[in-house]
């Protein structure tokens, strides 16, 4: 068995478990200095203010299975006495990232079926009201930014759909907290939505013909710009016709 020490080593992290979980799960025995999330080994290191309050936990968790979301997970002593340099600008990014938000990044994997702006704010909307949403597509894979009144409805939105899926089977949520404070929507459409302001136009707006110069697509569908030309001269023509027939008489 290791040597104690304030770092706590976690295994069978799933995609699932959250930060805010790992911490809750280890609130109840002190205090907690640092939490690096380890996603591609589905490990995690978290250490404690002090060595009594690891020993401590480690202590109660050798006689209870720990769990979170239905998954067990199995704590050790790091073989770390204290987090390095390197890994504590992990975790304070991770930590960063974990700050509670009114604004939550959505990654969806997997997706096997389109994504839209009404999709998203039919699930997300349970959890509180959504004032604005913004879906994209980076080098990540789809991601969508949900804005919500409060922040309190954004921590519960995150607690409940994190590791979910949209679909069964597939669209599997990863939710973090963006580090912005307000997303900026101008247009109503299928990319972007400001559910307070409905009046948004849905795209930006075309720019006014020349002035003193009819615009071409004020003529009727499918008419050529010149036919009322033609028209006005077959007009003419007929005109001059009429007036040397009455000429003639």
């Amino acid at each position: 068995m290791a040597e104690p020490s304030k770092v706590i080593h976690i295994r069978n992290v799933g995609h699932e478990i959250t930060e805010a979980d790992l911490l809750q799960l280890l609130q109840p025995f002190g205090s907690i200095s640092k939490l690096v999330m380890l996603r591609g080994k589905n490990q995690a290191l978290l250490q404690m203010q002090d060595i009594h309050s690891s020993v401590s936990a480690l202590q109660y968790y050798s006689g209870v299975q720990p769990s979170i979301r239905g998954r067990h997970v199995y704590m050790q002593f790091s073989s770390h006495q204290e987090l390095t340099t390197d890994q504590s600008s992990h975790s304070r990014n991770s930590d960063q990232e974990s700050e509670p938000n009114r604004i939550l990044l959505a990654t969806v994997h997997h997706v096997l079926y389109p994504i839209t702006v009404e999709i998203l704010h039919q699930v997300f909307k349970a959890y509180g009201y959504v004032e604005k949403i913004v879906k994209f597509q980076k080098s990540a894979g789809f991601q969508a930014l949900i804005q919500y009144q409060s922040r309190h409805e954004a921590v519960e939105a995150l607690a409940a759909l994190h590791g979910r899926n949209i679909y069964d089977g597939c669209c599997q949520l990863d939710i973090q907290y963006s580090n912005l404070s307000e997303l900026q929507v101008h247009f109503n459409n299928e990319r972007t939505r400001d559910f307070t302001n409905p009046s948004l136009p849905t795209e930006q707006r075309p720019r006014p013909s020349q002035q003193g110069f009819p615009d071409p697509g004020g003529l009727h569908p499918f008419q050529q710009p010149g036919v009322r030309i033609h028209r006005w001269e077959e007009l003419q023509r007929l005109q001059l016709h009429l007036v040397e027939l009455y000429r003639l008489e």
